[in-house]
């Protein structure tokens, strides 16, 4: 299959469009420099960085054998041995409502969503397998320069997943925002998007007017007002989408989208759209620092005791004041390299070291004229054996997945 080349289009409010210039294959398994390369060409890593992330959508136009590695992985696409595949519980099937525009997600097993589909009543979403997920999110957060903040602390899973969505024409997703920032991989037909700066930069929540019900409504509301109070509405009035950027999107095209920008998605052509989503949602600069104060704050004894006694308001607000000075002598002691220690930027950090083997930060230079000092957020614990032996079990069984 040729795809015709489109014409080159300006690069316009919220959206820049490229057109891969060298379209090499985009294996999963590359190491991850060369993966995010692919993934962005003709853009550099430091322009993307720049000009782009959590600020404006990006079209990277490629042929659809470019994405030929990732179609291997997930069974050519026949889509009975992906639902087989999925580590999703349940399958999630959009139906629309006969009497709401809005739609129903409603969890299936893998037959019956996959006798909905081929009826042309569902568009389905569920987990991509997790053999691509360990690959393609942890190769995106690295290249990205995440470090740290692109893996869980303790099991050090990556703080991302990949969803699966399988519709036929006509199938429309209604305006809403993500929380996550998201690479989509269009496998197979064409989708229409149109985007829309939203009110609020890096939201922690999503806003999801498009589903029928309203069970997240709530909590998404709070966060959104919190960060900006001059947008009460859980959704904007249609003339504030009339001016929305529309893209086009085929076959072998990379549709990168930040959290927190109104997109609305409808599938256009005659033959079955399938596209992946990488969704990343890596630690926030809030987490790093919340994190690390409530961990100083804890070794303070004061701090630590449970709240009880507070009946007159009076006493109660001299208490709180006391233990506010208490924590701000313990949150300016703080410095940076308490929070950021060299060896957190090293890919792949394990959750459990073993000390006496360990080779973490030899290449880290040290001089004579250094000096070291101890970390308030931080402490060396030497387990005993037969819970080195588990950790070293669990290490070998991870490896062997």
């Amino acid at each position: 299959m040729v795809k015709r080349a489109r014409e080159s289009q300006p690069d316009l409010g919220c959206v820049l469009r490229h057109r891969c210039p060298t379209p090499k294959a985009i294996d999963p398994a590359l190491e991850a420099s060369e993966l995010i390369g692919r993934l962005l060409a003709p853009l550099t890593v430091e322009s993307f960085l720049s000009s782009c992330w959590a600020e404006k959508v990006l079209l990277v136009e490629g042929p659809p054998k470019r994405l030929g590695p990732i179609i291997e992985q997930l069974s050519q696409l026949n889509l009975e041995d992906m639902l087989q595949e999925t580590p999703s519980e349940q399958v999630h099937a959009w139906l629309k409502s006969p009497t709401e525009t809005a739609l129903q997600s409603v969890p299936l097993e893998p037959a019956a969503a996959l006798a909905l589909q081929r009826c042309g009543q569902a568009a389905l979403y569920f987990r991509a397998p997790e053999a691509l997920e360990d690959l393609l999110v942890p190769g995106i957060c690295t290249g990205l320069r995440a470090a740290f903040a692109g893996i869980y602390p303790g099991d050090g899973r990556p703080r991302g997943e990949i969803e699966t969505f399988v519709a036929q024409r006509g199938h429309v997703t209604g305006w809403h925002t993500d929380f996550q920032h998201n690479f989509t991989f269009q496998l197979r037909g064409s989708k229409r998007w149109r985007f829309k700066q939203g009110p609020v930069k890096n939201n922690v929540r999503a806003l999801t007017p498009h589903f029928l019900t309203k069970a997240n409504f709530e909590q998404q509301m709070k966060l959104h007002v919190t960060c900006d109070p001059s947008q009460p509405d859980f959704k904007p009035p249609e003339s504030f989408f009339a001016d929305a950027e529309v893209v086009d999107v085929t076959a072998g095209d990379l549709l990168y989208h930040p959290a927190g920008i109104w997109h609305h998605v409808e599938v256009t052509g005659d033959t079955e759209s399938i596209s992946i989503n990488v969704s990343i949602s890596c630690a926030s600069w809030a987490d790093l620092v919340s994190d690390a104060i409530r961990q100083s704050l804890w070794s303070s004894s004061r701090l630590r005791a449970p709240i009880v006694g507070l009946q007159d308001f009076v006493e109660a607000k001299r208490m709180v004041e006391d233990r506010l000075r208490e924590a701000k002598k313990h949150i300016n002691a703080l410095r940076a390299e308490d929070l950021l220690s060299p060896v957190m930027l090293e890919p792949r950090l394990p959750s459990r070291i073993d000390i006496k083997r360990s080779r973490l930060g030899h290449e880290l230079p040290i001089t004579q004229q250094m000096s070291f000092r101890f970390s308030h957020l931080s402490a060396l614990v030497q387990l005993p054996d037969e819970i080195q032996s588990e950790s070293e079990e669990a290490q070998r069984h991870e490896r062997g997945r």
